[in-house]
């Protein structure tokens, strides 16, 4: 079959989260075996399809077919323009899933940045490239600057509730309030309550605002004081 392939691979779902190419304007699940993805260029493939079962079941979570590159038809530089990203310390709850998203320019950005590997804690601004389904591959990392505050005491309730904000999605509730914001670090046990020692940190460099759906202020985790099992 002949295929078309998009410049920027996407976030999707499979198994767990992932990423995957745009093939014909949908997520592709699969790997091509022989292709060579390259992301900012827009690609014409012939492919091949095929049972690599033998007509058996296939593994739980394994695709029925597989895919081979028969021959590469075009590779051509995919139209973008220049992008200059500032990405959040801590990641928030995305405005369309119940993941978290990291924060682009004030606002949650449920999609990935190609080529580029988020470390929280940090202040980015990045150069990229935009490309005409609206995501981003990274061409620099202009600043990376470490997000720092003052050290407090925190607490962390064992269920999430409604964030109660006008947006959707759950909460973990943070000092007795709503919390959309990850604690950078801080791997929680469900059915817990926490005390914790966190440093505080501004989610924004001076004189920028964001949108309603993300915090003011991120956690980074020092130091679990205290974990209460419930019943």
């Amino acid at each position: 079959m002949e295929v078309t392939v998009g410049p920027t691979l996407a976030k999707c779902y499979g198994v767990g989260l992932r990423s995957c190419m745009v093939v014909n304007g949908e997520f592709f699940y699969d790997g091509i075996e022989g292709f060579e993805y390259e992301a900012g260029y827009d690609y014409r493939l012939r492919i091949g399809k095929y049972d690599p079962w033998d007509g058996g079941e296939p593994p739980q979570d394994a695709g029925a077919y597989a895919y081979r590159l028969l021959e590469q038809l075009e590779k051509t530089p995919a139209p973008s323009t220049p992008a200059t990203l500032s990405v959040g310390p801590a990641r928030v709850i995305c405005a369309r899933s119940d993941d978290f998203c990291p924060v682009v320019n004030g606002a949650p950005y449920d999609d990935l940045i190609n080529s580029f590997e988020y470390e929280g804690g940090y202040h980015y601004v990045l150069e990229t490239h935009r490309y005409g389904d609206g995501r981003y591959v990274l061409s620099d990392v202009v600043s990376r600057a470490r997000a720092a505050g003052a050290e407090e005491e925190i607490t962390v309730r064992r269920h999430r509730v409604e964030c109660g904000d006008g947006h959707p999605g759950y909460c973990k509730v943070v000092n007795g309030a709503p919390y959309r914001g990850e604690i950078v670090g801080f791997q929680p046990r469900h059915e817990v309550d926490y005390r914790l020692r966190a440093e505080r940190f501004d989610m924004f460099p001076e004189g920028m605002t964001g949108s309603p759906n993300v915090p003011a202020h991120g956690y980074r985790w020092l130091e679990t004081l205290e974990a209460t099992p419930g019943n």
